[in-house]
């Protein structure tokens, strides 16, 4: 279940619907993109680290720079 508190990083969709695991790319893309630091931290207890890094590398929606931040944050960055 989405947290109160976050729930307005949802404005498009009823976060009451949002089922964590169903919309699970949904969910991560928008906290990575436009979450503050309590969201960040919420995603982060409710998704495995691996899950988000996936989330990260295969993702079409996030915006490059953020693509590049969370890389280096989650130790994913190219080393070529």
């Amino acid at each position: 279940m989405i947290e109160r508190e976050i729930r307005g990083f949802f404005w498009d969709a009823d976060p009451a619907a949002l089922d964590i695991r169903l919309h699970k790319t949904y969910i991560i893309e928008r906290l990575l993109e436009l979450g503050d630091e309590r969201a960040v931290r919420w995603l982060f207890t409710a998704y495995p680290r691996p899950e988000i890094a996936d989330v990260v590398r295969t993702s079409r929606s996030l915006s490059k720079k953020s693509r590049s931040f969370w890389r280096l944050a989650l130790g994913e960055a190219d080393h070529a």
